[in-house]
């Protein structure tokens, strides 16, 4: 082999590993680039967020203030509240045993029944005054 042919592929191949590992570096730093922009929209958007959130609260409280001389029962003003992410209930399996519908509906029919009663004798007790 003569040595000048050795040395063209190796240059070739010196030259493609640095373009490749050229183009490498170039992407991650673009991706890393784009991930502080990401970050700091992220923040933004998040300062932005609290901000209206506090304003929303404000807004309700003020609301509040101004409707509880007006004869609202049980109510002290629009509050806002913040519910955290709730998780989503699983899914229960339905009921396939048959003995177990059978007492699944025997309770609830019991649980009914009583309940007619108590509210029929609320009724009877409120009714009389």
């Amino acid at each position: 082999m003569p040595r000048g042919t050795s040395t063209t592929t190796t240059r070739r191949r010196t030259t493609r590993a640095r373009t490749d590992s050229g183009s490498v570096v170039g992407q991650i730093t673009q991706l890393v680039a784009a991930n502080q922009n990401l970050k700091l929209e992220n923040a933004e958007l998040l300062a932005a967020n609290e901000r209206l959130r506090r304003e929303l609260a404000e807004i309700g409280s003020a609301l509040g203030t101004l409707t509880s001389g007006r004869g609202r029962r049980g109510r002290r003003g629009a509050e806002f509240t913040v519910v955290a992410d709730a998780k989503p209930k699983p899914k229960r399996r339905p009921i396939t045993d048959p003995e177990q519908l059978e007492r699944r509906k025997a309770a609830l029919a019991k649980a009914r029944a009583a309940r007619a009663e108590k509210l029929a004798a609320a009724r009877a007790d409120g009714g009389g005054q």
